[in-house]
């Protein structure tokens, strides 16, 4: 066959390869590279007709693997941190991540393999299977752009692969969408997409069909499926989201895996046993752990209680019914702060306030989601790891600070600029002690709104008039009032702030006018001389940095505002983190109350045994005064890590101190424990005093 289509010349002497003297390839070079590519194309040609119809299936494979390769390239040049990556980690990233990106493009191709496979020679030409292959290939085409850039623009915002985060907003296309709308050049985004996917399909689609159309034995495409079906239990058996750990760097780490992984592995473990997958102690050391860790020496525990730190907490202050007004700043955190270190003079409202009040400035978020801080702040439970209790299906009964002040007969009412559907907000405050829930659409006419809702001024102005009614009704209230403006677009109304244009800074500075505003306004209102302020940030502003647990990230200002200026322009530095604003607050209210709150005063803790709990992703971690910190992850991993507070670095310990595991294992063994067997609200029996006090 090869003889009679090769020219004699080609098959002629090979001597004299090189170039002759005038630079030229000389006549024994020419044959040469002309038989080197005679050869290669025919064996091309050979496989391609014995591949047949599968040869489809190896260029979109190859189209595949070719995309995410390329992604993964551009994110490591854009965020890999060279400085901490050696070359064997370089090539660990790209070598790991290779398979990892194999094994997502070989799961790509299996519907069309099965298609092919399972479809007889004649059946698998006829109209019915053609249209839905093309369909399969321009939807494949077009996906594959679409999740890229997708994924680019995730890790941008949170240097991270597809996680729990991303399938948590699948459900909230309103907000997503609107988001992406006002962040991004969405129609040269879709241009691009469309232009990338079209342009292959269109190209493909002929010689596709026409592959399509070869017949082939049974035999041998049953051995293609099988062989790929194989290849994906070698890859799956082989590696798993503990083969991206290369190196230190976080930030490495993420590039290594795939983001179709990814987004599939958080989708599946979000919900688990923690005893199945963390660490753990026997429960009897749960409860003296947390009784040691929790429990006052002048609290009274209920003993007969179905929970072990169900107790009676005594403040030793009167009672004071002054109003509590809790602001939750979206993404404020504290590297905005001018007072906590930041130069760039973009919350001028905030610090001239902190001259008004008690500032926290060794506070952190348990989590980065919004979600997560509403769960701290209100239940002082420790965080689940993976999504927040506001989801989750057993949060209709659970003891929060609304709870508390109800006893107390406190008027409760919640308020946020955004939709309450939103994260499960609306019927999580509803469910738990509020009585009152205001949220987007009960805005008239707002002044400006975006993808998250009103304009935090608008929500001021409406929180002004309603914390106005509540205090002509002449009970004490508490008003928690949730912000949306400091969020990606970062759009704002024009004309409050000098700068314009969509930034972070920008955003950051119009929230702090936005505040400003609301504390200008309400020293005017007969309310304010007996309400506790409490303005604090949610979370940080996004999950930066290279390390497991960004510390930076979770750093957030908290300052407490009381009546008659106790406090005020003071410094309290223990460390603390969200679940000790509840108890805290109830320190400054005085009297007693019943508790089955993790956290502590952080005004009368001992700065000698602060600490704080938080939660990244799937990992947990206890952090200690003495900075040590103590990291719990999936697959009952145990890290330990010292924090060098100037600059928020981790560096990571030969092994963790077994008291602080055991410590932190307590917690969060604990919260899961308790969430789920219905007991963090606890029963009533034994606790006649709680009756006779209130």
């Amino acid at each position: 066959m090869s003889k009679k289509l090769l020219p004699s010349n080609m098959l002629s002497g090979l001597s004299n390869p090189g170039p002759n003297a005038s630079g030229e390839l000389s006549e024994g070079a020419l044959k040469e590279h002309s038989g080197f590519v005679y050869t290669v194309g025919n064996w091309y040609s050979v496989l391609s007709e014995w591949s047949g119809r599968y040869f489809v299936i190896a260029i979109i494979f190859a189209i595949t693997l070719s995309y995410l390769l390329l992604l993964r390239t551009i994110m490591v040049v854009t965020y890999a941190n060279f400085d901490k990556l050696s070359f064997g980690d370089s090539l660990s990233l790209f070598s790991v991540g290779l398979q990892f990106d194999v094994l997502v493009a070989l799961c790509f191709v299996v519907p069309q393999l099965f298609h092919i496979t399972i479809f007889s020679n004649r059946r698998v030409r006829g109209k019915t299977s053609r249209l839905l292959l093309d369909g399969a290939w321009i939807i494949a085409f077009l996906f594959l752009p679409f999740i890229c850039i997708a994924e680019f623009i995730f890790f941008d915002e949170f240097q991270s692969r597809l996680n729990y985060i991303a399938f948590e907003y699948i459900v909230y296309p309103t907000e997503v969408c609107c988001n992406i709308w006002e962040s991004y050049p969405l129609i040269d985004l879709i241009a691009i997409v469309g232009a990338c996917g079209g342009s292959l399909w269109f190209l493909l689609r002929k010689n596709f069909h026409k592959r399509i159309a070869t017949p082939m034995p049974w035999k041998r495409r049953y051995g293609f499926l099988v062989s790929c079906l194989t290849g994906i239990m070698i890859l799956w058996s082989t590696i798993g989201a503990d083969s991206r750990q290369i190196s230190r760097d976080r930030v490495a780490n993420e590039c290594t895996w795939n983001g179709l992984y990814s987004f599939v592995y958080y989708a599946w473990t979000c919900r688990f046993d923690f005893k199945e997958n963390y660490v753990t102690i026997e429960s009897s050391e749960v409860d003296q752990r947390l009784r040691q860790q929790i429990v006052g020496d002048h609290d009274e525990l209920n003993k007969g209680s179905n929970n072990p730190v169900d107790r009676i907490v005594d403040t030793g202050r009167p009672q004071q019914d002054y109003n509590v007004v809790l602001i939750l700043e979206e993404s404020l955190g504290s590297d905005f702060i001018g007072v906590l270190g930041d130069n760039r003079k973009l919350t001028p409202y905030f610090d001239e306030l902190t001259r008004k009040g008690v500032l926290f400035d060794n506070f952190y978020a348990t989590g980065n989601r919004t979600a997560r801080a509403l769960e701290a702040v209100l239940t002082s439970m420790p965080p689940i790891p993976t999504e927040s209790i506001l989801k989750r299906d057993h949060s209709n009964r659970v003891f929060t600070l609304a709870n508390v002040l109800a006893k107390r007969g406190y008027e409760r009412l919640f308020m946020t600029g955004g939709r309450g559907l939103f994260d499960g907000v609306r019927s999580f405050m509803k469910s738990n002690g509020f009585n009152r829930f205001i949220e987007q659409s009960d805005f008239q006419n707002p002044i400006f709104a975006n993808a998250w809702g009103v304009s935090d001024e608008d929500l001021f102005r409406k929180s002004l008039g309603e914390l106005d009614n509540m205090h002509s009704a002449g009970r004490p209230f508490f008003a928690t009032i949730l912000t949306v403006s400091n969020h990606r677009p970062y759009t704002y109304p024009e004309g409050r702030i000098p700068e314009k244009g969509q930034s972070r800074e920008n955003a950051v500075k119009y929230a702090d006018w936005a505040l400003g505003y609301f504390f200008r306004e309400a020293q005017s209102h007969d309310f304010y001389r007996n309400t506790i302020f409490i303005v604090m940030g949610d979370h940080g502003a996004r999950v930066s940095g290279s390390q497991l647990f960004p510390m930076s990230s979770y750093r957030v200002p908290v300052l407490m505002i009381q009546p008659e200026g106790k406090g005020k322009g003071t410094r309290c530095s223990t460390l603390a983190c969200s679940l000790d604003i509840a108890p805290t607050i109830m320190g400054r209210l005085g009297s007693d109350y019943r508790s089955v709150f993790f956290g502590y005063d952080a005004l009368l803790k001992d700065p000698k045994k602060g600490r704080a709990v938080m939660q990244h992703n799937h990992d947990v971690a206890l952090l200690d005064s003495k900075n040590h910190m103590v990291v719990l992850g999936f697959g009952k991993s145990v890290e330990s890590f010292k924090l060098d507070r100037a600059s928020h670095q981790l560096d990571q310990q030969v092994a963790p101190n077994l008291e602080m595991q055991h410590n932190a294992t307590s917690y969060f063994q604990a919260a899961f424990e308790l969430y789920y067997s219905d007991r963090w609200f606890p029963n009533y029996r034994l606790a006649a005093r709680d009756d006779k006090m209130n």
